[in-house]
């Protein structure tokens, strides 16, 4: 299994140097997850070539326009592309309000909205690989979540062990769902036919936030954290008020949570240049990358991790 992580939207507030606002589009089990909608987000899909019709779910870190002004738009532009499949938006609450009533009652396809309460759970997003994403509270100036969408651990059996035990293969998949079986009066553990254990996929998305430790636990060995880096630290000292990351934060919780590849995002428009950035954040962890529009991300899934970076 691979997945395929794009960038879209890098910038903060508002499109600056040919940046747009926040938006990355991450294809995995057959779905397409956005990672919010800023202000021209649908155009991601005809940049990569993503299909309109396409499972879609939407994550809404907070409601703030910059990670939201694209939702709307995207919502009409899947309309008039002939979409005929529903699109899941998970997001605060509040988020639901956003979309104009007028909109919903003119689709020809179902827009589901769930809007996430509490400081951190568990959302099944379903597919073949269980996808979910787990959700944690942020700090932040609104109420804002950061995400990690996960996989199910993927294990491989002993054939041979199965076929001397003379288990059919249509109990096999019951094995796994369910750890053990009982066939013609025996029970049987799935630790006794397994051969490899192989962890699934983990990506982890901060959202906007001071460095937050939770989030940094959920994200522990995360093949990749895709991080708000706001500001060089230099610059946030003496306005700690500002509830942002700096590329040093950013690099530093990366450390600790032992990801395997930090991607930087959501940068000031101060910044014409973002090499400052970068030298900050491989001053603690030399894992690290700046996303830019067309940036590509590829995770395959396997023993060892590939992590393959590349242009669109």
């Amino acid at each position: 299994m691979i997945a395929r992580i794009m960038f879209w939207g890098v910038s903060s507030t508002r499109p600056f140097k040919g940046r747009l606002p926040p938006c990355t589009v991450v294809k995995l089990d057959g779905r397409i997850v956005l990672l919010d909608s800023g202000e021209m987000c649908q155009g991601a899909f005809e940049y990569f070539g993503l299909s309109y019709n396409s499972p879609l779910i939407i994550l809404i870190s907070h409601l703030h326009g910059d990670h939201t002004y694209g939702l709307v738009p995207l919502l009409e532009s899947l309309q008039l592309a002939g979409r005929k499949e529903p699109v899941e938006i998970i997001g605060p609450l509040g988020v639901g309000e956003i979309i104009p009533a007028q909109l919903l009652l003119k689709q020809e396809y179902p827009v589901r909205v769930l809007e996430i309460l509490g400081d951190e759970g568990r959302i099944p997003l379903g597919g073949e690989e269980r996808l979910s994403v787990r959700y944690i509270r942020a700090p932040h100036s609104y109420i804002s979540y950061s995400y990690v969408l996960e996989t199910r651990e993927r294990i491989r059996l002993d054939g041979r062990k199965l076929q001397e035990e003379g288990i059919p293969g249509k109990l096999r998949r019951r094995l796994l769902d369910r750890g053990q079986i009982r066939y013609r009066g025996k029970v049987y553990f799935l630790e006794d036919f397994t051969l490899d254990k192989i962890p699934g996929l983990k990506i982890s998305y901060s959202g906007d936030t001071l460095p937050n430790a939770r989030f940094g636990a959920a994200s522990r060995e995360a093949d990749v954290m895709i991080h708000e880096s706001t500001f060089l630290h230099a610059d946030w000292i003496g306005r700690e008020s500002i509830a942002h990351s700096t590329s040093r934060e950013a690099a530093y919780l990366a450390k600790k949570a032992r990801v395997k590849l930090l991607i930087l995002t959501h940068f000031s428009t101060r910044y014409t240049e973002l090499e400052p950035l970068l030298e900050e954040a491989k001053a603690v962890f030399p894992r690290v990358v700046l996303a830019e529009r067309g940036l590509v991300v590829e995770v395959k899934a396997g023993r060892p991790r590939v992590i393959t970076i590349m242009r669109a």
